[in-house]
């Protein structure tokens, strides 16, 4: 199938989304003399980002038709490729739906899995849905990229659109680059204290996916599960195709006992080394939710930093002013980490068949236990075709079983939240693996709905 050479952003009225995917798509040969449309609800930031592509477009002679409308029915028509970036209040509501699970003691990160994950998910649907409704009917050839949170639930929703090809596009992978880099250390003359860990903090990003970058040129990772919770099936060198896996386990010994440990105790169980870390790990087992457990103290789950993220946030507001007033170059861009999207696009567009290790979509035979059609993380090849998913074949069966469950509370979530339907609130609650109580499932997802009536009015 060829597309229009036209990509529209929804959402791009952000730093991060300026800084990183505008870079990677101006700086990408194969995008050059494409349209970009960007889209935001937010005019001054909508108007800066716009500003800043401009400058790019002009520094990297990208030659691309660069316009801006805060009405996406004006800039679907077309399009060939839509990207969908969008939240309600992100670090504000998070700190909250944690807060309120800690009321029935219930420690969970709460934003792709747990009891929070659901009211995030319905949250973030109640503005999704009408732009998938958008693409559907003014762009029905074109691939959705989301790279919205809780990824898993929002591509679950966006499947019942046949006519549009939606992928999630994450990075957590690196986190799994990041693991080998600390247990591939002396091998690869990569130094870290014995006491090493990683925080929410600067040097903690810098750590993670400059050693990421870095291993991801030496070692290959075959990873499947579903997002935010797939796990390292083989890992290989590169060069020489050799298995690494075996090494594993011997190498595991020599970890800090402060880096993930939560990640190493279920290696040590299962045999198999999850890729996300603990923060997401533990989104998805309960093995750190009871509060008076103290288990999540006990395994050191560092919670995301809100301050941090909000910092974070005006640093690189802070970076598009100095840019666009000329304080600064676009050099200082030079070390922001793509998400990858312009390359799966150039793909596409070129029809190049390139491999990527992680794209989420609907299972279609990939994972051979897990159920036809739910949504999947696995490596996928990408033509002028979209993405098809590299066959896995059976997960373990107890991994297996961990998605499965997941799954389950997803397609929940989204029947729940279409139908309008209290009852299956609670049913997915009473399944949720950190609800031990029938009665809290009640209680719980009543005060969820309670607190976020104003976005999600159908519950009442």
């Amino acid at each position: 199938m060829v597309r229009n050479k036209k990509i529209v952003v929804i959402g791009a009225g952000s730093a991060e989304f300026g800084c990183v995917t505008l870079l990677g798509m101006m700086k990408l040969q194969g995008l050059h003399g494409f349209e970009l449309v960007l889209v935001d609800i937010d005019e001054e930031k909508l108007k800066a980002i716009t500003a800043l592509a401009g400058k790019m477009n002009q520094a990297w002679r990208a030659d691309m038709k660069i316009s801006s409308t805060k009405d996406r029915t004006k800039a679907l028509p077309g399009a060939g490729y839509v990207m969908l970036s969008v939240a309600i209040e992100r670090e504000d509501l998070w700190k909250r739906d944690h807060e309120i699970g800690l009321k029935y003691h219930i420690t969970h990160y709460a934003e792709n899995g747990g009891p929070a994950a659901f009211v995030h998910t319905c949250r973030n649907l109640s503005i999704i849905l009408p732009i998938l409704h958008d693409v559907d009917a003014l762009c029905p050839n074109a691939v959705l990229f989301d790279l919205s949170n809780p990824m898993q639930r929002i591509c679950t929703a966006a499947r019942s659109f046949a006519n549009v090809q939606t992928l999630g596009v994450c990075h957590q992978i690196t986190f799994g680059y990041y693991l080998l880099g600390l247990l591939f250390r002396h091998e690869l003359g990569l130094s870290f204290p014995d006491d090493y860990r990683f925080l929410w903090t600067d040097q903690g990003i810098e750590d993670w996916f400059s050693t990421a970058y870095s291993v991801m040129n030496r070692f290959e990772i075959k990873a499947a599960g579903i997002n935010h919770f797939t796990w390292m099936l083989a890992v290989r060198d590169r060069k020489t195709g050799e298995d690494l896996y075996p090494q594993i386990a011997a190498l595991r010994k020599q970890l800090p006992p402060t880096f993930e440990p939560l990640t190493q105790k279920t290696f040590d169980i299962f045999g198999i080394m999850p890729v996300s870390g603990d923060c997401h790990l533990t989104e998805y087992v309960p093995y750190t939710s009871d509060a008076r457990e103290q288990t999540w103290h006990r395994f050191d789950i560092q919670f995301y930093d809100m301050e941090w993220g909000k910092k974070k946030r005006e640093e690189g507001w802070n970076l598009v002013r100095d840019i666009l007033e000329d304080r600064v170059g676009l050099d200082a861009l030079r070390f922001a980490y793509s998400e990858r999207v312009e390359h799966i696009v150039d793909a596409i567009a070129n029809n190049s068949h390139a491999y990527e290790e992680a794209l989420v979509l609907p299972n279609k035979g990939y994972i051979t236990n897990l159920p036809s059609g739910a949504i999947v993380e696995v490596p996928a090849i990408i033509s002028a075709d979209g993405a098809t998913g590299v066959l896995i074949g059976e997960l373990p069966e107890p991994i297996a079983e961990l998605c499965r469950r997941q799954i389950a509370i997803n397609e929940l979530t989204v029947k729940a939240f279409l139908n309008r339907d209290r009852r299956l609130v609670y049913q997915l609650f009473a399944i949720e693996p950190m609800i031990q109580d029938p009665e809290v499932a009640i209680r719980l997802a009543d005060e969820y709905l309670e607190l976020n009536k104003k976005y999600l009015p159908q519950f009442e």
